[in-house]
């Protein structure tokens, strides 16, 4: 039965900046967005239960009506997918200890990142995404998704979900994916169904325990061990230091030549405490759209 939600956003929140990583970050372009509301279909955490939500903006909160059985569940993991279970009263303090990043922040106020819909669905797009092109990760995603996934009813829409760990160790063969990669999604299945892609359980042991617990999993190297951790979640920290794009952005946010590193570096990242990540996706999406280099003249 749906059922009505509301989770309010403590500190700078712009719906259409979310509206805007929606449509420009592949893993989850795939979101229908009409008039400002989108659909958003998933695994649940834990029971990996099909289930969704239609959200949209509402007096400085988002506003929705969760599809499932467990609604709470719904809301808790939209709020996590959305960064609105976090407390983001003191992030603007960030840019005050660092005005370079402050400008930054004025340029795209209220942007919060937008993470994947789990660790799960993380795991399962770092397989299938390693060596091609993004816009071929979607496809196969769809793919696998379309012949091996559940249907869940959104806003009156049938929204495909990502197969439960259970369904996608049945998945013997996909066109366009390598036996390699079928036997490691069948290791992150594996890995889900054991608990290490829990969310609560990853952020309770910290950033360099979870990372290396997610590097166990069969094609799970140092890259994607982080990108689940940061951006799957709902944590704000660290800054990501061997992440090669966001040291650049970084650099770039202050006008220099070359990426900081050793204790310049180290100073640098304290200010961004306890922002880190998001300071470095607020980055990346400025050096996407190619604002910063004239923030950097400003």
């Amino acid at each position: 039965m749906p059922a009505t939600f509301r989770i309010p956003a403590r500190g700078p929140f712009s719906w259409d900046a979310s509206l805007g990583m929606l449509r420009s970050w592949p893993p989850v372009a795939h979101f229908p967005i009409d008039d400002g509301r989108v659909r958003v279909a998933f695994a649940l955490d834990h029971t990996f239960a099909p289930a969704g939500a239609v959200v949209w903006a509402e007096d400085g909160s988002l506003a929705g009506i969760a599809s499932g059985d467990d609604a709470d569940a719904v809301r808790h993991q939209v709020a996590r997918m959305f960064s609105l279970d976090v407390d983001a009263t003191d992030y603007p303090s960030v840019g005050k200890r660092d005005p370079a990043i402050g400008r930054v922040m004025k340029a795209h106020p209220g942007l919060r990142p937008v993470l994947f819909p789990s660790p799960y669905e993380a795991a399962v797009w770092a397989i299938l995404s390693q060596r091609i092109a993004q816009r071929q990760a979607v496809r196969l995603k769809a793919a696998l998704s379309d012949a091996h996934g559940e249907t869940v009813s959104v806003d009156g829409a049938r929204l495909r979900v990502l197969p439960s760990p259970r369904r996608l160790l049945k998945v013997a063969a996909l066109r366009g994916v390598t036996a390699e990669k079928i036997e490691r999604l069948h290791e992150v299945a594996r890995a889900a169904l054991a608990g290490q892609l829990d969310p609560d359980r990853l952020r309770a042991i910290g950033h360099d325990a979870a990372t290396a617990w997610l590097q166990e999993i069969r094609g799970i190297g140092p890259f994607w061990s982080a990108g689940i951790y940061l951006r799957a979640c709902g944590v704000t920290e660290p800054f990501p230091l061997d992440e090669p794009r966001s040291l650049r952005a970084l650099a770039d946010a202050h006008a220099m030549r070359d990426v900081p590193a050793g204790e310049e570096l180290r100073k640098m990242v304290a200010k961004l405490r306890p922002f880190g990540m998001w300071v470095s996706v607020l980055l990346r999406v400025a050096a996407n759209r190619g604002t910063m280099g004239r923030l950097a003249d400003d």
